[in-house]
């Protein structure tokens, strides 16, 4: 094609273009309306850089958002710092320095890529060799970044007193205390922790009990735990038992899955306001007051990896229901080439026990592939000896293991051997695990015994030991003993099991379908004792705005005999006082007869929901009618409850409250909710700031202010934001980051100006007002701030200047003698 002149013209223009580097357009300052158009403004328009000081930045690392970070913007041309500790959240290889900076230049962090920076949008785009990505799902942070944490001492406690008065009869008076006590003390990387319970019932004294007490370092490099003290053994492969000793072992959640292991839900029905106790491995592990009607409890932290929930629901008429929540795991499925161990050494520590052998564990997963993980495990002590060998199988159906145990347990007049064989079969079916199902089979040979029953065993043989020689003692010369056999210690401790089935589903179903639970277990004993089931099972769903749900259960009275309970509920919400109120009907019944129907009103109330409450009515069996009333309150420091309910033959009340303590040098800090890894927000003198959008968490006046909840070994971010009742300093950047290891308190600091802030009045030196918009600066040439509307200045600094340089187009003028306020005499700036 022939180019004529004029496009050879065109095409030398765009070439020019093309080459420059940039054309630099000038705001016509003349367009402004009066004085405004002295106003020196260049800073506007003049260059697209930001201005030094510290800028919150959205940041992009080869095209994927990691985040926003605060980044420093110095006066050096193209020099942008960031710290290490933010810079390792990247997900990136840091580069090797010799330097002791705390900070990185983006120079130095790109290692040969580019970055851009967009003023505009207040981001900041990356492009880094693929070989420095670090290879890491979502939100995992690599070893080296974790922190350890500041020195701290802290107490989490939750604590419920439940009272009731019986009208009739002896008119007796029956209460319950209890406080469950989670403390501990961080210093440097090492953790002590105990945890421990007082409780007091009707005709007891107050008892103190211990749990676990013990001494923790994490070791990142190894992704492991060291532990020595008094805690319960890993359950995964073996019965969860009390030991004291000591534990290395390898922990699955500094590892980067989305699998991070399993605990159960207690689900179930009160009829009245309700003291709810869950037990595990004899030891009350949580307790609650609960207003009637069905409760969920997701919260539990066992104490083990295995080891079956007790729930004793104990009513308002001091009647008891209990059942069991099996709870247990699976083997996980292992990466190729992962591998988990774990290794103990000490002695059984069981409450309230004399037989206390020492003995050694080790277990070991290893996976061979994407589909095979294998396992291996042992037990040694004196008495008894056990040997595990097990896999595990990636399907898509699931995760499936099966594994033998061969056990020999030496008794005091034989010895027993036999094995134990058992499949499971375990699926999360997505990302979160909020849906989570797992089955289990065991067939128990009679000559087994797994390490818990030999304890017990040999406890049964102490005890009866322990009536033989009284019965001795007592007897005539020629007077026959009583003989014992095996079966009659186990009698002492219950019966041990032949075939055990246990399943735990939490079933999301596809759209509009609603949702399932199942939770149950099934025994038989190589006694004649009889089979043993129980079981929970719930379907619930909505249809327009109206929620239901029907479960079922099978539970034991306070007297041991089991019966079947059936209860349906319907739900639906309204609107009260621009707050959301639900009403809701429930119907109780048992394999013969109708039960319970109740009828309640709860909702939210007060400044960001902070007060919840309950309010019901039921007509109970035999004409029975009982009301009922339930608070609870969340202050910024605790969460307090109270519960009234009252009925023909009954009075109760009940109070509870919640939180953590968290005592660190020079301050005491409190939270309204329970916490273990926990983070400490720090903005100097900054008060009224709310983090994390919670109104329950406000720094104080001294910009301090305690977040209970942290996830371990993941990036956290930090958010800052103004409420009505901000004062002090104000705070520079409102998102910080940090990557804590499990039970830290995590420093995290914001910086904030503490600069004072006045308001002036100065004049040109003809008498007009200064230029609005007009930047103001010191002698030095640093920022002041600026002038207004009608000559005011608005200023911030350390301490009041009593000259400053008002910055003009055409010169700039200086005021000397600068009033403090408006009412002093007015400023010429000469």
């Amino acid at each position: 094609m022939k180019l004529y002149g004029h496009h050879w013209s065109l095409l030398a223009v765009c070439l020019l273009l093309g080459t420059s580097k940039s054309w630099g357009v000038n705001f016509d300052t003349s367009l402004l309306a009066g004085d405004s158009a002295k106003s020196n403004l260049s800073r506007f328009y003049e260059e697209q850089s930001m201005p030094a000081g510290i800028q919150e930045m959205d940041t992009y690392i080869n095209g994927d958002w990691k985040g926003r970070y605060p980044f420093v913007f110095t006066d050096e041309q193209n020099t942008i710092l960031i710290s290490k500790t933010e810079a390792a959240l990247f997900g990136i290889q840091l580069p090797e320095t010799t330097e002791e900076t705390q900070d990185y230049t983006l120079e130095q962090l790109v290692q040969g890529g580019r970055y851009d920076v967009d003023v505009s949008t207040l981001s900041i785009k990356m492009t880094i060799p693929q070989s420095f990505l670090l290879r890491t799902e979502v939100g995992y942070v690599p070893p080296e970044s974790w922190e350890s944490g500041i020195p701290a001492a802290m107490l989490s406690y939750n604590t419920t007193y439940y009272k009731t008065n019986n009208k009739n009869g002896d008119k007796s008076t029956s209460d319950d205390i209890y406080a469950g006590l989670e403390s501990g003390i961080n210093l440097n990387s090492w953790q002590f922790r105990d945890s421990s319970s007082v409780r007091k019932h009707a005709g007891s004294s107050l008892k103190w009990e211990n749990n676990t007490r013990y001494l923790r370092k994490a070791l990142p490099l190894y992704k492991s735990n060291f532990v020595a003290g008094d805690f319960y053994s890993q359950g995964t492969l073996f019965d969860s038992v009390r030991v004291r000793g000591v534990s290395l072992a390898s922990d699955i959640n500094m590892r980067p899955t989305s699998q991070q292991g399993f605990a159960p839900i207690v689900r179930g029905v009160a009829q009245t306001n309700a003291l709810v106790k869950v037990i595990q491995n004899g030891s009350v592990v949580y307790q609650e007051n609960v207003p009637p009607g069905q409760f969920t409890i997701d919260n539990i932290q066992p104490t083990g990896s295995a080891g079956d929930l007790l729930v004793i629901v104990k009513e308002a008429d001091g009647q008891e229901q209990s059942f069991t929540v099996p709870f247990s795991a699976v083997p996980g499925m292992l990466k190729e080439g992962v591998s988990n161990y774990a290794l103990l050494a000490g002695k059984v520590n069981q409450e309230n026990g004399h037989y206390q052998p020492e003995f050694f564990q080790g277990t070991v997963e290893y996976g061979f592939n994407n589909l095979i993980t294998g396992y291996a495990g042992t037990i040694a002590s004196e008495d008894y000896q056990a040997y595990l060998l097990g896999t595990g199988w990636n399907l898509p159906i699931g995760a499936v293991s099966v594994d033998v145990t061969h056990a020999n347990t030496k008794l005091p007049n034989e010895t027993s051997r036999g094995q134990s064989m058992r499949i499971s079969y375990s699926k999360f079916l997505d990302t979160t695990a909020t849906n989570f199902t797992l089955a289990a089979y065991r067939y128990s040979t009679k000559g087994y015994y797994s390490f818990s029953d030999s304890i017990h065993a040999h406890e049964g043989y102490r005890l009866y030991q322990e009536t033989l020689d009284k019965q001795t003692q007592g007897s005539r010369p020629n007077q026959e003993t009583t003989s014992f056999d095996m079966n009659t210690w186990d009698s002492m401790r219950g019966v041990r099991p032949k075939n055990t089935f246990t399943i735990n589903l939490n079933q999301r179903l596809p759209e509009n379908w609603g949702t399932t639970y199942i939770s149950g277990s099934q025994r038989d004993y190589w006694s004649t004792t009889p089979t043993t089931r129980e079981y929970q099972l719930g379907y619930s769903n909505a249809y327009a705005n109206i929620s239901y749900s029907i479960s079922a259960s099978r539970v034991r009275d306070g007297k041991g005999k089991e019966e079947n309970r059936y209860y349906l509920t319907f739900s639906l919400p309204m609107n009260l006082f621009d707050n959301n109120v639900w009403i809701s009907t429930g119907l109780t019944a048992t394999d013969s007869h109708y039960q319970q129907s109740t009828v309640s009103l709860s909702g939210t109330a007060l400044e960001a929901n902070r007060l919840s409450y309950s309010l019901s009515g039921s007509n109970q069996q035999g004409g029975q009618n009982m009301a009922s009333a339930n608070l609870a309150y969340r202050s910024n420091i605790s969460t307090v409850g109270s519960s009234i309910s009252e009925s023909n033959d009954y009075r109760q009340i009940g109070l509870s409250a919640r939180g953590s303590l968290v005592a660190i040098p020079w301050d005491v800090l409190a939270s309204n909710e329970i916490g273990n890894t926990m983070t400490i927000v720090q903005a100097p003198k900054a008060q009224g700031l709310m983090v994390n959008g919670d109104q329950s968490i406000i720094t104080n006046k001294d910009g301090l202010a305690l977040v209970p909840y942290a996830t371990p070994y993941r990036k956290n971010s930090i958010t800052l934001s103004n409420t009505e009742n901000v004062q002090g300093a104000e705070v520079i950047g409102n998102i910080a980051n940090s990557a804590p290891i499990e039970g830290s308190v995590s420093l995290v600091k914001f910086k904030t100006d503490t600069r004072s802030s006045w308001v002036s009045r100065a004049f040109q030196k003809n008498g007009k007002a200064l230029p609005f918009g007009a930047e103001i600066t010191d002698l030095d040439g640093n920022a002041l701030g600026y002038v207004g509307q009608a000559s005011v200045l608005y200023l911030k600094a350390e301490t009041f200047p009593e000259s400053v340089v008002i910055q003009l187009n055409d010169g700039d003028c200086v005021i000397n003698h600068l009033p403090e306020n408006l009412d002093g005499v007015a400023g010429i700036c000469q």
